[in-house]
């Protein structure tokens, strides 16, 4: 019964990765004539959504999604979610009606033809390097003054297997607070448990999202530790809950 099941989530992760590619190269055209042509990143956004649910959908993964609030939409926000698995990011563009861009790792822009996409349409950073580092917070924050929703794991990459919320990095809150930007606290309970990083296992179903209200600085300081652990808990905590 186990190699069953091993040969099953082959087969899956196989198919993921084929509706992937193949929704993607359907949608080049759309993506290079507004990134090139015509550029225009929020219309970038709806197709890259739209590439999320259609990846999800005929992959047979479906979204319970919880608001604790509505968001204003006449707002740009800061997304923090937790990191748990290589499913995250299609997951957020596809569980959130925002227009979002990622901040994320600079090696991914050498993937052949992907690369080229994702080094246009994501604000990449170079982790070891503290100058580059900082030019992409920069970067981000103009993404903002865009009307573009930046989306910021803050642990810094998925940590292991065994650590349910790993310490979040300063960079994000340090961000919302010279920006005055609100953060959405986003928890995915259940994504590492359908789609690990162990190749060899994975499942289609219902993933949990719970999107939580607007997280902003306490009017009296501009302490980056306190909006820091105020994000932490909230996702802390309701990992707990779906762990109970």
């Amino acid at each position: 019964m186990k190699y069953i099941g091993i040969v099953f989530s082959s087969i899956w992760r196989l198919w993921f990765f084929l509706v992937f590619l193949t929704v993607f190269i359907v949608l080049i055209p759309p993506l290079f004539f507004y990134t090139r042509i015509i550029p225009n990143q929020k219309i970038v956004c709806n197709i890259t959504r739209l590439w999320s649910r259609l990846t999800l959908f005929f992959s047979g993964v479906f979204l319970n999604v919880k608001y604790e609030e509505e968001i204003n939409k006449n707002e740009n926000y800061i997304i923090c979610p937790n990191h748990i698995s290589t499913i995250d990011i299609p997951v957020v563009l596809a569980a959130l009606k925002l227009p979002i861009i990622f901040m994320a790792k600079y090696e991914y822009s050498k993937i052949p033809i992907f690369g080229w996409f994702y080094k246009n349409n994501t604000v990449q950073v170079k982790r070891e390097n503290n100058k580059d580092a900082y030019g992409a917070f920069l970067s981000a924050n103009e993404k903002l003054e865009n009307g573009l929703n930046v989306c910021i794991f803050p642990e810094g990459g998925v940590p292991p297997p065994d650590v349910k919320l790993r310490r979040f990095k300063n960079g994000p809150f340090k961000l919302a607070i010279e920006s005055n930007t609100k953060i959405i606290p986003v928890t995915m309970p259940n994504n590492k448990s359908h789609f690990p990083w162990n190749y060899f296992r994975g499942k289609p179903g219902i993933l949990n999202i719970e999107v939580h209200a607007p997280v902003c600085k306490s009017s009296e300081t501009n302490d980056i530790k306190d909006l820091n652990t105020k994000v932490y808990n909230t996702i802390f905590d309701k990992l707990t809950d779906y762990e109970n």
